[in-house]
């Protein structure tokens, strides 16, 4: 899973990393819908990408990834390590 995005989770929320892993639920990582939004913003800023009003959020880390990937200019995160495991 990508690096860069696991890191600015973990920094952002204090959650250690080892329990980021892509099919970790947002919700039982303690976000709720307000708190996804926020760090979708948090992702807009960071890496310069406009993400497209979600009628339905991501639920997973995993779900986040594949939402904002496409998005990236050369359709991959920076820091992404090519493999679907963290």
């Amino acid at each position: 899973m990508n690096s860069d995005l696991i890191n600015l989770f973990a920094e952002t929320f204090g959650i250690a990393e080892e329990r980021l892993v892509p099919d970790a639920t947002l919700e039982s990582l303690g976000l709720d819908s307000l708190a996804v939004i926020e760090f979708l913003f948090q992702i807009e800023d960071k890496f310069g990408i406009q993400i497209p009003d979600q009628a339905n959020p991501p639920r997973t880390l995993d779900e986040m990834v594949q939402m904002i990937e496409p998005l990236m200019p050369d359709g991959k995160l920076p820091g992404n390590t090519g493999s679907p495991a963290a």
